[in-house]
This record gives C-alpha cells, sequence and structure tokens, in this order.
C-alpha cells in the first residue's frame, strides 16, 4: 500500500519552529474596538459593498470574485430572456431561481 501526502513525510524530515518570548517579549495582542466606536463610519463605500455582496452571495460559490461572476451571468441570461422570449418568460424564470435558492438554504 502506497501513502501519499503528509502520512508518508518522515518525522525527521518536518521542521519544528518554536517560538519562545522571554518577560521582556511578550507578542502583541490587537486590541478590540471599544463598544460605540467609530468602525462602521471608518469603512469605505466600496468596503460597504463588498461586505454586503458577501453577506448576500457568499455561500454561493468558493469565492466572492465567482459568485459574483455567477450572479452576473444569471442578469444576463434573464436579460436575453428578456429581449427573446419577452418580460413574462423571464419573471417566471426568476421566480424559478429565487425558488430554488430559497429550497437550496434550509
Amino acid at each position: 500500500m502506497t501513502v501519499t501526502g503528509p502520512e508518508s513525510t518522515r518525522t525527521d524530515d518536518r521542521r519544528t519552529l518554536h517560538l519562545t518570548f522571554g518577560p521582556d517579549r511578550r507578542p502583541a495582542r490587537a486590541s478590540s474596538p471599544a463598544a460605540g466606536s467609530d468602525r462602521q463610519s471608518r469603512r469605505t463605500t466600496g468596503d460597504r459593498l463588498m461586505l454586503a455582496a458577501e453577506r448576500a452571495f457568499g455561500g454561493w460559490a468558493p469565492t466572492l470574485r465567482l459568485a459574483l461572476l455567477m450572479v452576473s451571468l444569471i442578469v444576463a441570461g434573464l436579460a436575453v430572456t428578456v429581449v427573446l422570449a419577452g418580460v413574462v418568460p423571464a419573471v417566471i424564470s426568476a421566480l424559478v431561481l429565487v425558488a430554488i435558492r430559497a429550497t437550496r438554504s434550509r
């Protein structure tokens, strides 16, 4: 039986890194923002848009870029449906897509 992956690596071939801190050198701790801080106001419009997109489409694909590409392809497909078949079939298609999405999220 041939073993591949991390199981096949011999223990003496791996490097071990030891981090030690003396009494005068402690790792810096990230300070947590106080309640009511202006963290929300420091976000730019682009940051807010990306955060909203991540919350809306984050679970659709492995990366946000692929999720937004999928959404743009769906919108383009609906636009082509409007041009070729009319508004009613495009609305029906959109409702079917929404229903599929709603049943998959449960």
